[in-house]
């Protein structure tokens, strides 16, 4: 009888989805304007990851807990997870994400509206970040090991053919 891997191997991560724990070896996403938030815990060596859409919903409407499209539910959550275990200044805690997707995009872009919400949610927690790659014209892939906390990013031009 083979033995099963105490890991599995991949969690990729789509938009509005989140995971804290160590049940993978790795964890993954895909990054175009959304926001992804890592975060590592070297001690436990486990860790976590959230992908949001937009900051918050349209016209103040009443989210479902669980509905983690947004940053107003998906950091809060993701938090809540990491200080089960210990408090933010114990995690490698990055940032990723937040690019301007669209050429008709403004000062105001979609891309611009998650930094601006992520930043001031890192602020009010006070957080230090280990790692950021933040906005251009660009989309990215990020992974996280959950054993050695390395964060592998690639970056990928809107403009090439």
């Amino acid at each position: 009888m083979t033995a099963l891997p105490r890991t599995a191997p991949l969690l990729s991560l789509h938009p509005g989805d989140w995971y804290f724990g160590a049940d993978y070896q790795r964890l993954h996403t895909v990054l175009g304007s959304c926001v992804a938030l890592s975060v590592w815990h070297p001690q436990h060596k486990i860790g976590g990851m959230c992908h949001y859409l937009l900051p918050k919903p349209a016209n103040n409407k009443v989210l479902l807990a669980q509905d983690c499209r947004y940053a107003s539910n998906a950091l809060p959550r993701l938090g809540q997870a990491m200080l089960a275990v210990g408090g933010y200044e114990q995690f490698q805690i990055s940032l990723f994400g937040g690019g301007d997707m669209f050429a008709f995009s403004t000062p105001t872009s979609i891309g611009f509206e998650n930094l601006a919400y992520a930043r001031q949610w890192i602020g009010r927690q006070k957080i230090q970040l280990h790692r950021l790659d933040l906005g251009g014209t660009i989309s990215r892939s990020v992974s996280l090991w959950l054993d050695s906390g390395e964060i592998e990013l690639k970056r990928y031009s809107m403009n090439e053919s």
